[in-house]
């Protein structure tokens, strides 16, 4: 298992693409993290009850109130939110 925590299936892409020779290539959700790019162990890592494929999804205004304690990365979020 190489460190970073990235799904080792799909590389961390999330996806996993099928060549289909004569027809446009297949792109799908890979099935090991479901696309959420980490491996379990990363996933099971949670801060205030969300991983870090949950803090990703959130928008920049979710973030902004997710963050709101703290002061250096809110006011960042806050700028983007502006």
């Amino acid at each position: 298992q190489r460190p970073g925590g990235r799904c080792e299936a799909c590389e961390g892409d999330g996806i996993l693409r099928y060549e289909m020779h004569f027809l446009p290539d297949v792109y799908v959700a890979c099935e090991s993290c479901h696309g959420k790019r980490y491996n379990a162990e990363t996933l099971a890592v949670t801060f205030r009850g969300k991983s870090i494929a949950d803090v990703l999804d959130l928008t920049v205004d979710e973030a902004a109130e997710f963050f709101q304690n703290h002061r250096r990365i809110h006011s960042r979020l806050q700028v983007l939110s502006d």
